[in-house]
């Protein structure tokens, strides 16, 4: 034997293991942020859906161009701010139960979960303001074109729209 084990005496309780640091649910695990989330992904598919169908489809289709370029990215806006408002509610729930509960969280860069999760959180950021770039250029072309302004916006000018057409 290695002087490194120890001897248990026969009958002698067993050490209890050493007690793992407690952990809390996150903060995202309640249902304003959870619903928020939902809304998010729902909205998201949608877009993503319509993007698709918009660019298979050959011809114009105005009211599809209104819920893909400004309906679903409102409600998307929606349910990414419904998620920070919940995880805000949720720890301002949890000081009222544990008064000692730190102000605010603490993020250390030298904790290797504190990075990655920054980091995808500043990944998500970048892409969604890139896609928020190119879907906003991509509304204000479309409430310029001829399909929105003589379809959708002007019906009362469908004598001009069918003009133009013709011509």
């Amino acid at each position: 034997m290695s002087g490194e084990e120890k001897k248990e005496t026969p009958g002698a309780p067993a050490a209890p293991p050493p007690e793992a640091p407690v952990r809390r649910p996150s903060l995202v695990r309640n249902l304003i942020s959870l619903s928020g989330a939902v809304i998010m992904f729902v909205a998201l598919a949608n877009i993503l859906f319509l993007f698709l169908v918009e660019s298979v489809g050959g011809r114009s289709r105005p009211y599809l161009g209104i819920f893909a370029y400004m309906v679903f990215p409102t409600v998307l806006v929606l349910g990414l701010l419904l998620v920070p408002v919940g995880m805000l509610l949720e720890r301002r729930r949890r000081r009222k139960l544990a008064p000692g509960l730190a102000a605010l969280p603490r993020i250390d860069f030298n904790n290797p979960h504190h990075r990655n999760v920054f980091g995808v959180f500043a990944s998500m950021i970048i892409v969604f303001l890139l896609l928020s770039a190119v879907g906003s250029y991509r509304a204000y072309e479309f409430t310029d074109s001829v399909g929105f302004c003589g379809q959708l916006c002007h019906n009362v000018m469908n004598p001009e729209f069918t003009a133009y057409s013709a011509s």
